[in-house]
């Protein structure tokens, strides 16, 4: 009932914040194209949405409103005022960029906004000292993790930012082989291990394997982005056990659930999406609510889309529906419902290719998954 709950809840809270082919953060209050808001729900909103035209129309806006001189991406888009950060809402000219490649591979929008997502990595470089980004505008907000529970944010802001730095580097150089420029790569790559080099040195503690002791996420920031060691993610997997709820904000809810998914721990990240705890997405379902809120205690906005980016992943991993690695516009795909004891699921995505239906039942406590592909898609095995 949560999950049915949490989809619905999404898809009303979402369906109030576009208009005039603009994501908006609330429809009430500030109504504004938060690139942060943005650039977290693009993929759900892929998945769930026929979303070319809003995309295409949206990162115009974005490329718009980037300084041509210093590559600074604004926080709204159409810019008009608003806060936010150089990593978590500047990444969307990268993060944005990419989804719409991978989700309807269009490679002639992955090469306009190419050199766009290049000059804010160099503006994301100008703004870090010794390889960590420190700053933002003078004046600006240089925000990391956003909401998180009782609004303590405990993650350094400056971890936040180098991670959507790092992040954007390995976008642009995915970007670089898919377009022929083998000119960029080399260079791209130097700039990785450098920023790397400082992530690790920063905020890795070599005695427990984990970063800023794992909380709120980190270790799931760092697993997204192949930092840490083989005790990174288990250090987060037993976090997550033993708490059964989530403590994190906005980008950090995506990740932990995302990440846990795609290592195999859906039980895990099912019980997470599902938990009944104050910190919990069934919490604003028991309160009466229809829409996502903007806090997980209910202040301020009560229609907020943000903390429904993982509405994806119960299309990609609790519905198993997802592309294989060296796909992209739905090509091919693979089915792999998530083993999650006792949950009978059924549902389906439109693609460019066309409708893919997956309807998993458990009998005795095995899996079964029938599903439903166009010819057009090509299925492989797991």
């Amino acid at each position: 009932e949560t999950l049915n709950w949490l989809f619905n809840a999404y898809v009303n809270t979402q369906s109030n914040n576009i208009h005039s082919f603009v994501p908006s953060d609330c429809p009430h209050r500030e109504r504004l194209g938060y690139t942060g808001d943005g650039q977290l729900c693009s993929a759900a909103v892929m998945t769930i949405y026929n979303a070319q035209d809003l995309y295409r129309k949206w990162l115009q806006d974005i490329s718009d409103s980037q300084d041509i001189y210093n590559g600074h991406v604004q926080h709204t888009a159409p810019f008009y005022g608003g806060g936010g950060g150089p990593g978590g809402w500047g990444g969307a000219i990268a993060i944005v960029t990419y989804n719409f490649y991978k989700f309807y591979k269009d490679e002639d929008l992955l090469r306009k906004y190419y050199p766009s997502i290049l000059l804010y990595i160099d503006y994301m470089e100008k703004h870090s000292e010794n390889g960590i980004v420190v700053r933002e505008e003078e004046g600006g907000w240089c925000l990391g993790d956003w909401c998180a529970p009782d609004n303590k944010n405990l993650i350094p802001e400056t971890f936040v930012n180098t991670y959507f730095l790092i992040k954007s580097i390995l976008i642009a150089i995915e970007s670089a082989q898919i377009l022929g420029k083998t000119q960029d790569i080399s260079v791209l790559e130097e700039k990785l291990e450098f920023v790397k080099a400082a992530f690790m040195r920063e905020f890795f503690n070599e005695e427990t394997g984990s970063f800023l002791d794992g909380v709120q996420g980190t270790d799931a920031y760092a697993t997204d982005i192949g930092m840490g060691d083989e005790r990174t993610l288990q250090n987060l997997v037993k976090k997550y056990s033993e708490i059964r709820t989530y403590d994190t904000g906005i980008f950090g809810t995506d990740l932990v659930t995302r990440v846990l998914f795609e290592h195999g721990y859906g039980e895990l990240a099912f019980s997470l999406l599902t938990n009944e705890k104050e910190i919990s997405f069934y919490n604003m379902k028991k309160q009466g609510a229809t829409t996502l809120w903007e806090n997980w205690d209910g202040c301020d906005s009560h229609s907020h889309p943000m903390f429904g980016a993982v509405c994806e992943y119960l299309f990609k991993y609790i519905l198993g529906i997802r592309q294989a690695d060296n796909s992209c516009g739905f090509e091919k795909v693979i089915i792999a419902p998530a083993k999650i004891p006792g949950l009978n699921v059924k549902g389906s995505i439109t693609t460019k290719n066309g409708k893919i239906s997956v309807d998993v039942k458990y009998t005795d406590g095995i899996q079964s998954v029938k599903f439903s592909v166009p010819e057009s898609i090509q299925v492989e095995e797991v």
